[in-house]
């Protein structure tokens, strides 16, 4: 019995693991793609990022003006990380709805939280803007 076929075997083997070790690396270590300010989509993950960062100032020139809250917002409690995924995108005209799924990862005994929060939005000129407010913020004077 000759060994050659197992010795080519364990080679192509352990290349593939190679392989497949370096693509979870690179995609764990790539950043998010950023989302498009110019869509509804976009807006509403901007929003929630801005106000998970605490950057009241960029996540209030997301709201429209007929909401009627201006920063600073009031301090809430915010999640040590967070992860989005759009769930659905409906535009009508110059009105959308946008659904996010969010998990909050706390790193506490719960570990993590996952929810899906509503936006609505409305085109104003060229821009997107949130007409009511929405998750994290609730509530604002």
């Amino acid at each position: 019995m000759s060994t050659r076929p197992n010795l080519v075997l364990a080679i192509v083997t352990g290349a593939v693991a190679l392989l497949a070790v370096i693509a979870g690396l690179l995609s764990a270590t790539r950043d998010a793609p950023k989302p498009d300010p110019a869509t509804a989509d976009g807006v509403a993950q901007l929003f929630v990022l801005a106000a998970i960062e605490g950057d009241d100032d960029v996540a209030g020139g997301y709201l429209a003006p007929s909401v009627g809250c201006t920063p600073p917002f009031l301090e809430r409690s915010r999640p040590e990380a967070i992860s989005m995924y759009v769930a659905s995108s409906s535009v009508t005209g110059d009105r959308a709805t946008v659904q996010i799924d969010i998990t909050e990862m706390d790193g506490g005994m719960y570990g993590s939280y996952t929810h899906r929060e509503s936006f609505h939005l409305e085109r104003d000129g060229g821009s997107w803007l949130l007409t009511e407010i929405p998750w994290p913020v609730y509530y604002c004077e």
